[in-house]
């Protein structure tokens, strides 16, 4: 389960006292799970404040429907996604290591994320078509993505082969979340005339980035501690 959070989400209301706290994150996280175990529109309200451990009546007390619900979980599963893109993107992490393997590793933490939680992440992608808070959440946070990955990686321009580097690491991470929604969406990838793994998606993709922006890969491998 998620881990309680430092500060308030910004989509629910509500009281927030420690106790209605507590209630708040049992019924995300039975939300989350159910979500993950069934799919999204399979999930009821009252399943959710049952296995919440909580009522109907807790439930509309904080969100006035599912799709409410769905953008607190939204917010939620993006803060902890940045935390853990904020610890892989620390500078200091990278001294000694190959550009190549910076990109290997972000590419990793994103084919990890979206495994551990295709399905809350296709429950997004799906309510994004008609509920603009969830979109502009997703692109929001993409943005953020693009922006650190850059501010990560600009440094070594001069390893850089494309002309307009800012711009190819943009469009590499926004191709890469492309296929990654992909994926989630029609729960598969083929290529070549069959299935792609998760390893191979991560290969593949890892060589696209690099390629693109013009990135040789180096062989000198990563210090220990350090993948």
């Amino acid at each position: 389960m998620a881990q309680p959070l430092a500060f308030p989400l910004q989509t629910v209301a509500g009281p927030k006292q420690a106790r209605s706290e507590r209630t708040l994150q049992r019924l995300l996280d039975a939300a989350q799970t159910l979500i993950e175990e069934k799919g999204h529109a399979a999930v009821s309200i009252p399943e959710i404040a049952r296995r919440a451990r909580s009522s109907v009546g807790g439930f509309y007390a904080r969100f006035r429907d599912k799709n409410e619900l769905l953008r607190a979980l939204e917010e939620r599963h993006f803060i902890e996604v940045w935390q853990r893109l904020e610890a892989l993107a620390d500078a200091r992490r990278w001294e000694n290591v190959s550009t190549a393997q910076m990109v290997e590793a972000a590419v990793s933490e994103l084919v990890s994320v979206t495994r551990e939680r295709r399905r809350l992440i296709a429950a997004f992608l799906v309510s994004a078509i008609q509920d603009p808070v969830i979109r502009e959440g997703g692109l929001r946070f993409r943005r953020r993505v693009e922006e650190r990955i850059r501010a990560l990686l600009l440094p070594r321009r001069s390893e850089m082969d494309h002309p307009d580097p800012a711009l190819a690491i943009d469009l590499g991470v926004q191709t890469a979340f492309a296929l990654m929604n992909h994926h989630v969406l029609i729960e598969k990838t083929e290529a070549g005339g069959r299935p792609v793994s998760d390893e191979e998606l991560q290969r593949e993709l890892t060589t696209m980035f690099l390629r693109y922006v013009g990135i040789a890969r180096s062989r000198r491998k990563a210090p220990k501690g350090r993948r």
